[in-house]
């Protein structure tokens, strides 16, 4: 009896071992300390522990081992029972994946602010770095880096946006940016086929019917886009903050042979 205990015992370490791996990879992984993923690691293994019984369980020295406990009931993987010594357990399964999930957010949020920030920082000095001798035009190709530089465009607005799209499928992909900047306060002008409008930019932009086959934007009188061949395969774009361009652009808006109230 005792040699069959002893092989499921055994077997238990065996099967235990790579799933405590993957665990302590994941911890490592989300920022975790080693010593902290290591006492966690054992604390799943156990109903609850003193510090002393994972310093005996994990060789974790005296001097850390506090500091990983911390560090876990900071980010609510553990919880602790007070006492003399303290107890800790960890939390349930499903608790540790939401502590979890509200990492990545934390982390999503704070990178997409740090995104954010850097291009407010790269604005000004790109602006400082223009030069109209030089910057004549760009060649942007295919629909997706088309469609990416264009909500850029919008989404960098200041002012007003004036966007020309005969092709519906690239009035949609650019119509939630629009929103979001007619909430800003940018004034929004547009000119598209006689199709529905999501209801908050048809409340602040101006629309004009669409007469000429055309995509085109003007981004605060200062940057043009415009379009040719929309089919992804061959879809190319020309963007530029020459002057006489972006006139150009504006003056299609104008045009009754390009736009009609």
């Amino acid at each position: 009896m005792s040699e069959v205990k002893a092989r499921a015992n055994a077997l238990l370490r065996e099967t235990l071992g790579p799933s405590a791996e993957r665990i302590r990879s994941t911890l490592r992984d989300f920022g975790f300390s080693g010593c902290a993923a290591d006492a966690f690691c054992a604390l799943v293994r156990i109903s609850d522990a003193t510090a002393g019984d994972l310093v005996v369980k994990t060789g974790i020295p005296d001097s850390k081992i506090y500091y990983a406990l911390d560090e876990l009931a900071e980010k609510g993987l553990v919880e602790v029972q007070e006492g003399k010594p303290k107890t800790y357990r960890v939390v349930p399964a499903k608790e540790v994946e939401i502590r979890l999930n509200r990492l990545v957010e934390a982390e999503y949020d704070r990178r997409r602010a740090a995104t954010t920030r850097l291009g407010s920082l790269l604005e000004p000095l790109r602006a400082a770095a223009k030069s109209p001798g030089t910057d004549v035009a760009y060649i942007v190709k295919g629909l997706p880096n088309i469609v990416a530089r264009a909500k850029a465009l919008v989404s960098s607005a200041r002012k007003e946006v004036v966007v020309l799209a005969s092709d519906e499928e690239i009035f949609r992909k650019l119509e939630d940016d629009l929103a979001r900047s007619a909430r800003r306060r940018v004034r929004i002008r547009l000119a598209v086929p006689e199709i529905p409008v999501m209801k908050d930019l048809e409340k602040a932009a101006e629309i004009r019917a669409i007469v000429c086959g055309c995509v085109l934007l003007v981004v605060d009188g200062q940057q043009v886009l415009t379009m040719s061949r929309t089919a992804d395969g061959d879809a190319y774009a020309i963007t530029s903050t020459d002057p006489t361009l972006v006139q150009l652009g504006l003056d299609y808006w104008e045009s009754p042979r390009c736009c009609v109230t």
